[in-house]
């Protein structure tokens, strides 16, 4: 028994190991072969890789294709972006759009035409955009100015002829404003050599006659020269200056139903010789006389 047992145990022992050495064998076939199946498949999609991106490569574009690539991009966006802006405009013609409606739509329509502009576009818009804002409050500050000026230049012209018709005993000083105020200006006022000064004064282009010849004459006046003139004219302007009043005619009324008359004169016919002496001495261009030089 013992004999048996001693002799199966280096067989089965021998058997084990010629076993495992064959597994062993047969699992290292395996995976070395595995490896190199492995090996093969990468080295081949490397080949593919290689060989795909060397296809790849040899298909490239000219710059005349790029150039007609990118010119028929942009007429697409053109197209697109004209399209829209006819859309735009076509409802901003709607005379019925509300305020906010119409601010709206110019907002977005400004919106889309700065979205298709270069930069060289965007920086004239801008620029021109400001030259228009700066013109625009330039052109109210003009205006606010031109308003006070004539405001300022009516007021001192009125003024000035007021003062010189109250001065010379004027019936009705708004008369003698509404008959001079359209021939009077400011001028400057100017030095010795005839230089500017920078200072303004109201001047009358008078309409006065030369009582030499009766021509007419145009003369520059100040407002009190003016009037005082007007009251040297009786036969023109006696009406309308107290000391135009003949006493005894009328009665405490102008010259008007006497003088001036069809000519320009009193008719002496309906004088006394004491009213007659008076106004030859006063004033003799209502008798058709011509003034002392005296005076």
């Amino acid at each position: 028994m013992l004999c048996e047992l001693y002799l199966s145990a280096p067989y089965a022992t021998c058997y084990d190991n010629e076993g495992d050495d064959e597994g062993g064998r047969d699992d290292d076939s395996r995976t070395d072969d595995t490896a190199q199946t492995d090996d093969q498949a990468a080295g081949e999609d490397r080949q593919g890789g290689d060989r795909g991106a060397q296809s790849a490569g040899q298909r490239t574009f000219t710059q005349e294709e790029l150039n007609k690539f990118l010119a028929d991009d942009r007429r697409k966006h053109q197209k697109k972006y004209e399209t829209l802006e006819a859309s735009y405009q076509q409802l901003l013609e709607n005379q019925s759009l509300s305020k906010e409606e119409r601010k709206k739509l110019e907002e977005s329509l400004e919106n889309l035409r700065a979205q298709y502009r270069t930069k060289e576009q965007q920086a004239a818009h801008e620029r021109k955009k400001l030259e228009e804002e700066y013109q625009e409050r330039l052109g109210e500050v003009e205006k606010r100015a031109e308003l006070w000026q004539n405001r300022y230049t009516d007021s001192t012209i009125e003024r000035s002829l007021q003062d010189a018709a109250v001065a010379h005993e004027s019936f009705s000083p708004s008369q003698i404003i509404t008959l001079l105020k359209p021939q009077t200006k400011m001028v400057e006022k100017t030095g010795e050599k005839g230089k500017g000064l920078g200072e303004y004064e109201p001047m009358v282009d008078f309409a006065d006659i030369d009582l030499e010849t009766g021509a007419p004459l145009m003369t520059r006046r100040t407002p009190e020269e003016a009037v005082k003139r007007m009251k040297e004219l009786p036969h023109l302007y006696g009406n309308l200056f107290k000391s135009g009043v003949v006493s005894g005619i009328g009665g405490n009324s102008s010259t008007g139903n006497l003088a001036p008359g069809a000519n320009g004169q009193i008719d002496v016919r309906k004088l006394s010789p004491t009213q007659y002496r008076e106004i030859r001495e006063k004033n003799p261009e209502l008798l058709g006389l011509k003034p002392k030089r005296g005076r």
